[in-house]
């Protein structure tokens, strides 16, 4: 008799337990909303992953020009091939081969010139960070360019002759 009279106030207690409900309901509202949220942060990453290694590799081409005195062909051959190795490799855009280097300075400047600055630019188009805007009724805007990494470094040459 003891036992039927503990579950009777054990049933009691569940179904006038509240909080359970507004919990799951709440967890239910708030679940999409983080779902999304680690969806969409995917692409930022990536984002940024590309970002940095595009600007280390700029950082190891511009000490390589400061030593020669100018962005050399061969400088340019490779950070391509570095560029490759991570994934980026030559690309096209609007008519436009990419990586480019214009901008660069493409004629030697010794040590002891005047002004012994060298110009390191590098372009190449970036990921599409709103790429997922569609999946939850933003607009497609596919006519328009997702944009590019613009590295410009400066440098000292070190170069003699």
């Amino acid at each position: 008799m003891d036992s039927i009279k503990r579950l009777k106030l054990g049933i009691k207690r569940v179904g006038s337990d509240e909080r359970g409900i507004s919990n799951l309901l709440v967890t239910l509202m708030i679940m999409p909303i983080l779902l999304f949220m680690s969806m969409m942060i995917v692409p930022f990453f990536v984002y940024t992953m590309k970002l940095d290694h595009v600007n280390m590799v700029a950082n190891h081409a511009l000490k390589e020009a400061e030593s020669v005195g100018y962005v050399s062909p061969a400088i340019m051959v490779s950070t391509n091939k570095k560029l490759e190795q991570l994934g980026m490799g030559e690309t096209s855009s609007q008519g436009n081969l990419y990586p480019s280097y214009e901008g660069s300075t493409d004629y030697k400047v010794l040590r002891d010139a005047s002004d012994p600055l060298i110009t390191f630019s590098l372009r190449y188009p970036a990921p599409n960070l709103f790429g997922m805007l569609p999946a939850i009724g933003g607009s497609s805007s596919s006519g328009e360019q997702p944009g590019y990494y613009h590295i410009l470094l400066y440098g000292k040459s070190e170069a003699y002759e």
